[in-house]
């Protein structure tokens, strides 16, 4: 668009614009030209127009979270299987006199793939372990370390159990053997 496409524009056909008596028609009609007003949307609208996000959606809710991967990562392995072929194809053609195997070479790396997804899911499931053990472990760790914030606060000293219970017994017997 240029500029003289915009000041040749009419009012009229700038719906955003209204008849305002503080600024220049002219200018204003310049300003709507470059700056089209949109219509606001809230998410859920943009969302709701697009397909392959609801489509995204209802798998999900129908299949489930795992069978939903599942295909998913059935699909990538088909993408790169077929990649794999295709380039092995070319090179064939390229250089028919190299004796190849194309079928037995492309389930090996089909084979290939499946055991690094494997891998990849175990070492994930180790790590979410992990990761829960370390949590598990450090609020253990947060949990003492308030408890005794808390007994240093009230001013117990940061004595042991037994030793608390044998002070408060020989203070007993103390007490007992001054009344008598």
């Amino acid at each position: 668009m240029n500029v003289a496409a915009v000041t040749n524009t009419s009012l009229n056909t700038l719906p955003c614009i209204t008849k305002d008596e503080s600024i220049d028609q002219d200018y204003a009609a310049l300003i709507a030209g470059f700056y089209p007003v949109q219509e606001y949307q809230t998410r859920d609208e943009i969302n709701a127009e697009d397909g392959e996000l609801s489509k995204f959606k209802n798998d999900l809710r129908d299949k489930g979270a795992a069978v939903f991967l599942k295909e998913l990562d059935e699909e990538k392995i088909k993408a790169l299987v077929e990649e794999y072929r295709a380039k092995l194809l070319k090179e064939k053609e390229k250089n028919p006199e190299i004796p190849m195997d194309i079928n037995k070479m492309v389930n090996d790396y089909k084979k290939k793939l499946i055991e690094e997804m494997m891998e990849a899911q175990k070492e994930e499931k180790e790590k979410k372990g992990k990761e829960s053990e370390m949590l598990m472990s450090s609020e253990m760790l947060e949990q003492i370390q308030t408890l005794r914030n808390d007994e240093q606060k009230s001013g117990i000293a940061e004595i042991g159990f037994l030793e608390q219970i044998l002070s408060s017994s020989n203070q007993q017997s103390e007490d007992n053997s001054v009344l008598r």
